[in-house]
């Protein structure tokens, strides 16, 4: 359905937050699929970014695992919690690191696959922090970026790759204490 036709129907009264039988809504969709001119259209008529579905996960989950970087962004200035906790007692961050974890397990995929998804991460966690108020951080992550950039084997992404998921694993060690 083209933009100017859900705009339509939002305009019309539309309720932006009613959900299917899984409790998920347009905004968990056009998160999950990347669509960040729908995102932000359903912010801006009042869907709630904060919205769970029936396992939990808000559209912010769902554009962490499949990497949307621009979504996160709109998702995050729109009021998305990054400590909303799913079903499983997962935030946002442990599932983008999660798709680390099985971004160092995929061999088969090529080289300049792997480096694309690790710098969609660097930026998703700079986004984090950012909102987290953690800019100290951002100097790490600008290094982590730079060093990706030189890299020109599967070894060398590897290696950035561990340096970012320690970082994201020391990230999520320092939410959770602010949380105490």
């Amino acid at each position: 359905m083209p933009t100017m036709w859900k705009q339509q129907l939002l305009e019309d009264g539309t309720d932006p937050c009613a959900a299917d039988d899984k409790g998920r809504t347009a905004l968990h969709f056009a998160s999950c699929n990347g669509n960040d001119q729908i995102v932000q259209l359903l912010l801006d008529h009042g869907a709630d970014p904060n919205q769970r579905d029936g396992l939990g996960n808000t559209p912010l989950h769902l554009a962490a695992c499949t990497n949307h970087v621009p979504v996160i962004t709109t998702l995050l200035r729109g009021g998305a919690r990054v400590d909303a906790l799913d079903r499983a007692g997962r935030t946002p961050l442990h599932l983008a690191k999660s798709k680390l974890n099985i971004l160092q397990e995929g061999h088969s995929q090529c080289l300049e696959a792997v480096r694309l998804e690790v710098k969609q991460i660097i930026h998703m966690l700079r986004e984090y922090l950012e909102r987290l108020g953690r800019r100290d951080q951002r100097e790490r992550l600008d290094d982590l970026c730079s060093r990706l950039q030189m890299t020109s084997t599967r070894e060398q992404v590897d290696e950035v790759t561990d340096l970012l998921a320690s970082f994201t694993s020391l990230s999520l060690q320092m939410q959770n204490m602010e949380k105490r």
